[in-house]
């Protein structure tokens, strides 16, 4: 072999080499090597860097909703039969006049308390106005109207003034009407009184019960206060049931009753 082929042969050689490095070195950089088929130059082309995000971009706000109010839990409503046990000294079958225990019914009603939470309280009433008497509390729950405790009379031994002191909303007691001899509604089971110490009988100076005198003031607004067409005198006056607030001869603001009186 001719010394001229050798060095042609080398020079080939070293020109492959030389291609395969550049290739080989490119494609670890990320680029593309490309040799020219006429000349055997090789062009290196880089792949384009991503783009850069500022580094005080912030985080997209998530877009806010005010916060909605949560429902009322439904009202719940119950009406059972009553014994003389649970009637207790609310009833005297001594007394003539008084309605018995088969006559009355016990109704479990849902209310707001005081304390903004619902509660469920317990009021006895006549059978035939039960249902009336149910649908009043349904509307007074409605209007989140507060009732402060609903507990029948009973559980202050039928004392009236010792109910009232407590501002317990109440119903059926067999007594009389204060200073009379006339059995009052409450006897027959055809009244309630709401919040009595914030609703007292007002006649002139007297005030009952005497510890509701500062509520004798009715431009007062306090929590449990019934108001001349307020939500409590439209519920129980949509069942036919009349307020005490608007008598002529002395107003009974805690009292509604079916005959008005």
């Amino acid at each position: 072999m001719s010394q001229r082929r050798i060095l042609v042969g080398l020079a080939a050689a070293l020109l492959v080499t030389t291609v395969l490095y550049v290739v080989v070195r490119s494609s670890s950089e990320g680029g593309d090597a490309v040799a020219t088929a006429d000349t055997g130059a090789v062009t290196t082309t880089s792949a384009p860097a991503p783009t850069a995000v500022p580094s005080t971009a912030a985080a997209p706000t998530p877009t806010a909703h005010p916060t909605a109010t949560a429902p009322a839990p439904p009202f719940e409503s119950a009406v059972e039969g009553v014994t003389a046990e649970e009637l207790g000294a609310s009833w005297d079958p001594a007394v003539a006049g008084c309605a018995p225990p088969e006559a009355l019914r016990a109704l479990t009603v849902s209310h707001w308390g005081y304390d903004g939470q619902v509660h469920q309280g317990r009021v006895i009433v006549e059978a035939a106005q039960a249902d009336r008497v149910v649908a009043a509390f349904r509307d007074v729950y409605a209007a989140r109207f507060p009732i402060e405790r609903m507990v029948p009379i009973s559980e202050y031994g039928g004392d009236d003034q010792a109910s009232m002191r407590a501002n317990n909303t109440s119903g059926y007691n067999c007594r009389t009407v204060a200073g009379s001899s006339k059995l009052s509604q409450h006897a027959l089971g055809r009244a309630v009184d709401i919040n009595p110490l914030v609703n007292p009988y007002v006649q002139g100076g007297t005030v009952d019960p005497p510890e509701g005198a500062p509520w004798a003031d009715r431009s007062r607004n306090d929590p449990g206060m019934i108001k001349a067409g307020d939500a409590v005198v439209r519920a129980f006056a949509r069942q036919g049931w009349g307020w005490g607030g608007s008598w002529s001869s002395g107003q009974d603001y805690q009292h509604f009753s079916a005959s008005g009186g």
